[in-house]
């Protein structure tokens, strides 16, 4: 205590505390990414919903998902939920040369998430011995990191989304609303059905994230998540993730342009 109270850190509040760790853990670059494959989730839509109209919704998820969006709400949730102790303990750990090398392979996965060169890796590993180590410290941080809870609360939230501006481009009265939606988008898509499905894709895109990783710099990483520390800052992040996102699916709503009740003659 005496330490930190000598440090830097210590004259920081907790809302900049968490902003350097939401620059540290390189959660812009993480995020990045949701709004074009919001945008790709339209295409079913298309021939089904006027041109315009979906252009309109691809613009109100862009804007509702965007990084910039999502980062007050995100830096706010964590400094809510992590002590500044915490924060600075997480950082230390991030600015340690392993937490630096695995933060940078977070970075660089999920900028080339679902690539020519994903899928060509994907398809050099099937000829490869199995690495049950290695596929095992895969497994530990999936559980540890709160990664499915994570993935699953992307999919609901881009889903639920999506939804909800097509609703919007309804007149008022035959919309469902959100509620309406979200109960249908439950019984479509049950939450622990789409969790084991998120299960089971995780591991081959965590061993393409991390694959220029170490085993001794994964190693790390999975004791630090597994440590009591590590599981608090899971959790707040986890949390601060998904509970922005699923604000964000609402927003889309609202950046819809009113379609006017339809007057009864």
């Amino acid at each position: 205590m005496l330490l930190l109270a000598g440090s830097p850190l210590a004259a920081q509040t907790r809302i900049e505390l968490a902003e350097r760790l939401y620059e540290r853990a390189a959660i812009a670059a993480q995020i990045a990414p949701i709004p074009a494959q919001f945008a790709q989730g339209l295409d079913e839509y298309r021939g089904k919903v006027p041109d315009e109209a979906i252009a309109t919704l691809a613009d109100a998820g862009r804007k509702s998902f965007a990084e910039e969006a999502l980062r007050g709400e995100i830096v706010a949730d964590i400094a809510r939920k992590m002590t500044a102790e915490d924060i600075t303990r997480t950082l230390d750990w991030l600015d340690g040369l392993a937490g630096r090398r695995v933060t940078l392979a977070e970075a660089s996965g999920a900028a080339s998430m679902g690539t020519e060169a994903m899928r060509a890796w994907l398809e050099g590993e099937k000829q490869k011995a199995p690495r049950p180590e290695r596929d095992g410290m895969i497994a530990e941080l999936i559980r540890g990191t709160r990664a499915v809870e994570i993935g699953a609360g992307f999919i609901e939230a881009t889903s639920l989304g999506i939804a909800v501006g097509v609703d919007a481009t309804q007149p008022v009265e035959k919309r469902i609303g959100f509620a309406g939606l979200r109960a249908r988008m439950r019984v479509a898509m049950p939450p622990e059905r789409l969790r084991a499905d998120v299960a089971a894709m995780l591991p081959p895109m965590y061993g393409y994230v991390y694959r220029e990783v170490s085993d001794a710099d994964l190693a790390a990483y999975v004791r630090f998540s597994a440590s009591p520390l590590g599981q608090r800052y899971s959790e707040a992040l986890a949390g601060a993730l998904v509970g922005a996102l699923a604000r964000a699916s609402v927003r889309v709503g609202e950046k819809m342009p009113t379609v006017p009740e339809r007057k009864r003659i």
